[in-house]
């Protein structure tokens, strides 16, 4: 057997059980199918028995003592019947008025089983021999106004029930071995089947594949985890364990929502998109992840999530995007500074030392205003570099960028990841310039407020501009989506992922045609 081709085990044991199975099954289709012929023929008995004994000529000659028109009656009935071959109407002394042979009219009724009927009026079967044969016979009272006057005997000879129950096992014999035959054709191109779907490998290959495949997992540095449809961990490997600390190595069956209560897996169950490169923080592991639904055809099977540990990475990605908004604030304060450069030689060249003194001076008033106003209140000089460009880029659209007057930022006594907070405010106030834009109106602004105070840090942003129709509200943090044009609809989705990995939340409150507010509150330990 250990040497035998998975092919012929296959067809050898499905002929087996095909057999097996065919026979109980047809054992069981014969008793039950003989049962219910016994039943119907029982009914029958009932139906015909009950007719005769309602039959005003059985009772009226019953009542009187006369056979002859009962005997009429009976021999009228059994020559229209099939299933019933023998009638007897009694009276209450068991004396009999009508019988298939008109010779034992007058004598008394044989078998026994009729005390029942005399002695309580029941109605009921037996199986009894009389002077026919053995037979099935039901029993029925016969009434005359309201009183007991005999009974009527019908009957089905056991022979013919005989005959009948052997022509039925031959019915059945037949066909199950037509069924075991087309079992036997199904085994073949069943194991065929089987054979070619498993890529025509036998089962020590299909092992040596799987070992191959054990191995190959445990030497990924990404982790991995699989689930199936009732979100339960059918694969884990071992850098998935190392990653998310998971204590516990026997993971697999458990539902990944109990161990992993952020995993995102079960949203790809449900809606069968996949995902990719997304930030997630779990077990305080922050990772990259690709997340893909598992498909048999069109349908759902499992989730598969591939992921590394991404911290060094994305602190990197979050410093580049933080130098690029710092990068873009300066090249707003370079092109101011410039402008009013040129202001100043123009000045000098017309000679008006008056003039150009009184502009000097004005222009450094405004200066020190403006970084009285910013850095009076924001500690942290990346920031504030950050929110004099952004000012300065608003100014070249005309729109007024102000920082409110009750806005604090002590990022000293918390260790601030001005990074992260640069994300965040750069590409909210970047956003509420472009709506701004969009709308085309000569009175832009926008307000930021700032706070730290207390156990949480945040950040909101005011701007009178296009706003956001209602239906599109829950879009804007998806990657992909724009109202810009050139955009690649990233700058929201970076931010909202910014804010998840750091546990806080985003709020969005915009009226169409009339501008937004964005609001994020960010738990000062997880800054």
């Amino acid at each position: 057997m250990r040497n035998m081709k998975l092919q012929l085990k296959l067809t050898i044991g499905i002929i087996i059980v095909i057999i097996f199975s065919t026979g109980i099954s047809s054992y069981f289709v014969s008793r039950f199918e003989l049962s219910r012929v016994e039943q119907i023929t029982e009914s029958n008995l009932f139906n015909v028995a009950g007719i005769i004994a309602d039959s005003t000529v059985i009772q009226n000659g019953l009542y009187n003592n006369s056979s002859e028109d009962i005997q009429k009656f009976v021999e009228a009935q059994l020559a229209n019947l099939i299933d019933v071959e023998i009638i007897t109407v009694a009276d209450m002394n068991g004396v009999r008025f009508g019988h298939p042979n008109p010779k034992r009219i007058g004598e008394t009724f044989v078998g026994g089983d009729e005390r029942r009927v005399i002695d309580e009026g029941a109605r009921y079967a037996s199986i009894a021999t009389g002077t026919l044969g053995r037979s099935i016979r039901v029993f029925v009272p016969v009434y005359f106004e309201n009183q007991q006057v005999g009974f009527v005997m019908t009957a089905h000879l056991f022979d013919d029930l005989v005959i009948t129950r052997k022509s039925i096992e031959k019915s059945i014999f037949f066909f199950t071995i037509i069924g075991i035959i087309i079992g036997i054709i199904g085994a073949v191109f069943i194991s065929i089947f089987i054979k070619k779907s498993l890529m025509g490998l036998e089962p020590y290959e299909i092992v040596q594949l799987y070992r191959e495949k054990d191995a190959m997992i445990k030497s990924l540095h990404e982790g991995i985890i699989a689930i199936d449809q009732s979100s339960n961990i059918t694969l884990i490997n071992d850098s998935a364990i190392k990653i998310l600390k998971v204590s516990n190595h026997d993971v697999i069956g458990k539902n990944v929502t109990a161990l992993f209560p952020t995993t995102k897996l079960t949203r790809v169950l449900e809606t069968g998109v996949a995902e990719y490169d997304k930030g997630q923080t779990i077990n305080g592991a922050h990772i990259m992840t690709n997340r893909m639904p598992i498909l048999d055809g069109d349908k759902i099977i499992g989730a598969l999530a591939t992921f590394r540990d991404r911290t060094e990475v994305i602190a990197m990605a979050e410093e580049i995007t933080g130098v690029k908004q710092i990068i873009e604030a300066l090249r707003a304060n370079t092109h101011e500074f410039m402008n009013k450069l040129h202001v100043i030689i123009g000045l000098i060249e017309i000679g008006d030392d008056t003039l150009t003194k009184s502009y000097i001076l004005d222009l450094k008033r405004s200066q020190d205003s403006i970084r009285e106003m910013v850095f009076e209140k924001i500690d942290n000089p990346m920031i504030g570099a950050l929110l004099l460009g952004k000012l300065n880029r608003a100014k070249e659209e005309y729109i007024e960028l102000s920082l409110s007057e009750d806005s604090v930022l002590k990022a000293l006594d918390y260790g601030l990841n001005y990074q992260a907070f640069i994300i965040i405010l750069g590409n909210l106030i970047e956003n509420a310039i472009e709506a701004i834009k969009r709308k085309n109106i000569d009175n832009g602004s926008v307000e930021v407020y700032l706070n730290d105070v207390g156990t949480d840090v945040t950040i909101q942003v005011i701007d009178n501009g296009a706003g956001i129709e209602g239906e599109n509200i829950s879009k804007i943090f998806n990657r992909g989506y724009t109202t810009k044009d050139g955009s690649h609809g990233i700058g929201l989705d970076i931010v909202t992922a910014t804010v998840k990995r750091l546990d806080g939340q985003i709020e969005v409150e915009s009226v169409f045609g009339e501008g937004s507010t964005f609001t994020v509150t960010i738990p000062k330990e997880e800054i």
